[in-house]
């Protein structure tokens, strides 16, 4: 039995789901695998092995005790009341050596990542945000490029050096997942293309690299389509946001994937006031 749980368990290794789901599966499997040992521990008493049998037994209600405190955490999204997780963990000794090393020297590294102006200096009063649609293939092209900069040791996601402890604590105070590329990074080249009606951002470590990453729908609170008529319109900088994050869980943060957002800011120059050739 407890090999075939086993088996299951190695299994969901290779499986790439949403980490809450992966959680509630092991909760099940743990479920299965407790109730096998309280099956063998009643066994045990039954031919008069009472003490290998009683010792089973406070086992399989130490397990229960635990399981019941991740049901109620991954099944509800609620603490226990009662939880000596924490209290167990320092008790033990809290994090491994190598683990409080790697944090400090996270800490020493960036805090966040570099900003650069990629595509000039612009007068922030005739800046305007944009509103960015991405499909599916645009997120593909945006996960490709930001392993590019990883890859030249441009972006590191690190989660600008937090530790889990200041990472736990930020995001149950904000309520909000932190994310290890941090506040987001510039991407080196971008620019707006007009493709089929549409203003489609295109990005990349360079020109020659350069993908798709979005279309325009907004610029400010104006439609794109409308704002394009009426301004001649500049691509000032394209950051891309999101991604991998972590949440606050139980007793440590829970690590799950997400989609990359773009975030761009448009200058505007209006029209008619284009020197005439």
């Amino acid at each position: 039995m407890l090999s075939i749980l086993d088996m299951i368990n190695h299994a969901l290794g290779y499986v790439n789901v949403n980490v809450k789901i992966k959680n509630q599966i092991y909760i099940g499997i743990g479920i299965a695998g407790n109730l096998y040992l309280g099956y063998v521990a009643f066994q045990l008493m039954k031919n008069g092995a009472w003490l290998r049998g009683i010792l089973y037994m406070l086992v399989f209600l130490v397990l229960i005790y635990f399981i019941t405190l991740n049901v109620i955490y991954y099944f509800t999204n609620r603490r226990a009341k009662y939880d000596l997780s924490p209290k167990i963990e320092k008790l033990l000794g809290g994090k491994p050596k190598e683990a409080i090393e790697a944090e400090k020297a996270a800490k020493r590294g960036n805090q966040n990542q570099p900003y650069i102006p990629a595509n000039g200096i612009f007068d922030n009063q005739a800046l305007l945000p944009a509103e960015v649609h991405t499909t599916h293939t645009e997120q593909a092209n945006i996960h490709q490029i930001v392993d590019q900069l990883q890859a030249a040791n441009i972006l590191r996601l690190d989660y600008g050096g937090l530790s889990d402890n200041d990472i736990m604590q930020q995001a149950g105070n904000t309520g909000e997942p932190v994310y290890a590329i941090g506040q987001g990074i510039q991407i080196p080249y971008s620019q707006i293309k007009l493709e089929n009606h549409k203003l489609v951002i295109y990005a990349g470590i360079n020109q020659i690299d350069q993908l798709p990453v979005g279309n325009i729908r907004k610029v400010g609170l104006t439609d794109v389509h409308a704002a394009h008529e009426d301004y001649k319109l500049y691509l000032a900088s394209t950051v891309v946001t999101g991604g991998m994050n972590k949440i606050a869980g139980r007793t440590s943060t829970i690590e799950q994937p997400g989609d990359y957002e773009i975030t761009a800011q448009v200058a505007y120059e209006d029209r008619e006031d284009q020197p005439q050739a």
